[in-house]
């Protein structure tokens, strides 16, 4: 059966079937009237109409003194064969009636149909992975540079790990912003919205908080051997504990003890308590609302870095490759670099941009632009770009106005064109597809435990008074500078025994769970 569900010709037939019932309706009451002569019961009491009047007084009243009721109370139809045909055309019609309602309310729900396409499907964005061993590999090279004996622009252009570590923030905003609301829709997931902010805080945190713990006291030993020598036990004991509670981020003159690169997971988790209570708002947000919502980020975390290179005259510094004494004011600069706050802002940058793609399409929403190879090329020759202009001395920015203003835009552009590609129902994108491969992926999935264990290991081979115990010099006097190298390899089989054997271990994920009820418990929540 064909539907005409809208325009001119489904509003002619509704109106011609409406014209149908009614006068069929009429024939069948009037034939009914016609061929049945009804005897009005004997009232044993009085009998009201509907505003409440008696109608036999009020007969009487008018002179009506033949109104006399019947005491018949059976109704006589003139003939049978006419009664019978009067129900007959009266069910007909009721049963038009029936099936015009049903047209109607398919007519109607088509309609909805048609308007609200079915909201696109969540699929699992295998390049983030592979962005991620990247981020990660600059980052564990720039630690370590300086021990492979680079070159001036070599050491320049690998030193920047102040600009490219922000990309981590903003992406782990990104990835927060889309596993935890909606496609298509203004809403957060039910599942973020049922689960109370505690257990949800802590469920986020113990993904990377046991591997953590774990280095941690493997490599104790070292780290209180290294403190206790230079500052003694309460020192070491204090340090410790600020690692261990991945507290040690809001101390920026002591952010760096004892696992150095973690304080970024100490920032990270200040990010996580405040995301259940910011991304069911970011959720609800247009994306005019989302636009200025960013832009308003954008200035809260550009407006200290300003601050600090105003009063201090360090509008060109290449911080990553200068001496910290060479600082101008070491503190306040530390402050712009490891303070959750700060942190914060680039992972809440990272959520906007991420509900800004996930809004494409959306009711009363723009749909998503056409993306090309360009749309992911060009913010990433963009971001490389900056890091050699920098080494070669064109660009003199300092690393936290580079970072602001210039990197982590690109960077966001980037994962959002990628989002895009990514999403279609083939991948044209030739970034994309590369970042895509099996073999990228399975090094994005060493990324995490690779950050985690790089920097204990490179102390037992670099710092001094370790190396020195062990080796009897750094491995740099000792080799030469190309076991820098070796020193890659070795973090690289580390991270995967990590992998194999603890991450992906399924009695430290049911133990995880547990600790994450009992702490949700304590909190009032589970």
């Amino acid at each position: 059966m064909t539907m005409y569900c809208n325009g001119p010709v489904h509003a002619w037939r509704g109106r011609r079937g409406t014209v149908l019932v009614v006068l069929a309706t009429a024939s069948a009451w009037s034939l009914l009237s016609q061929c049945c002569t009804f005897a009005v019961p004997q009232a044993r009491g009085k009998l009201l109409d509907a505003t409440g009047t008696d109608v036999y007084a009020h007969g009487a009243e008018l002179g009506m003194q033949d109104f006399e009721p019947s005491a018949n109370l059976e109704p006589k139809f003139s003939s049978r064969t006419s009664f019978v045909a009067a129900g007959a055309l009266l069910a007909a019609t009721t049963a038009s009636v029936e099936r015009l309602k049903l047209q109607h309310r398919m007519a109607a729900e088509s309609s909805e149909t048609e308007a609200a396409p079915p909201k696109p499907k969540k699929v699992r964005i295998t390049a983030f992975d592979s962005i991620r061993f990247f981020l990660i590999a600059y980052i564990v090279c720039g630690h370590f540079i300086t021990f492979a004996a680079p070159g001036p622009f070599a050491l320049k252009a690998i030193s920047q790990i102040n600009v490219v570590v922000g990309a981590f923030f903003a992406l782990s905003g990104y990835v927060a912003a889309y596993t935890t609301t909606e496609n298509a829709e203004r809403a957060a997931s039910p599942k973020l919205l049922n689960t109370p902010p505690p257990k949800w805080f802590l469920q986020r945190v113990f993904g990377y908080y046991p591997l953590h713990l774990l280095v941690l006291l493997l490599f104790s030993p070292m780290f209180l051997f290294s403190d206790v020598t230079f500052s003694g036990w309460p020192t070491a004991i204090w340090r410790g504990f600020l690692s261990a509670g991945m507290l040690q981020a809001w101390f920026p003159m002591h952010a760096e003890v004892w696992n150095a690169p973690t304080w970024f997971l100490s920032a990270l988790t200040f990010a996580m308590a405040a995301l259940p209570f910011a991304l069911p708002v970011l959720a609800k947000q247009s994306k005019s609302e989302l636009r200025r919502t960013g832009l308003v980020l954008f200035f809260i975390g550009l407006l200290p870095k300003l601050g600090y290179c105003y009063d201090h005259q360090a509008w060109g510094m290449l911080e990553g490759a200068m001496s910290p004494k060479a600082m101008p004011n070491l503190a306040i600069f530390n402050m712009q670099r490891f303070n959750p706050f700060y942190a914060l802002i680039e992972v809440l940058l990272g959520a906007v941009a991420c509900r800004l793609v996930m809004l494409d399409g959306a009711k009363g929403e723009e749909k998503a632009p056409k993306t090309n190879v360009l749309s992911t090329l060009v913010p990433l020759l963009g971001m490389v770009a900056v890091v050699v202009l920098r080494a070669m001395g064109v660009l003199e920015l300092s690393d936290l106005l580079t970072r602001a203003l210039v990197f982590i835009p690109l960077f966001l552009y980037f994962l959002m064109s990628a989002h895009r590609a990514s999403v279609l129902p083939e991948v044209k994108d030739g970034v994309v597809k590369c970042l895509g491969s099996k073999f990228l992926v399975a090094l994005g999935n060493l990324a995490f435990p690779i950050f985690v264990v790089h920097g204990p290991i490179g102390q037992v081979f670099y710092k001094k008074v370790i190396a020195t115990k062990l080796f009897g010099g750094t491995m740099l006097a000792v080799v030469g500078p190309q076991f820098f190298y070796a020193y890659l390899a070795i973090v690289l089989v580390a991270a995967w025994v990590l992998q194999k054997a603890f991450l992906t271990n399924k009695q430290v994920s049911s133990l995880s769970s547990k600790a994450v009820e009992k702490l949700s418990k304590l909190f009032g929540s589970s």
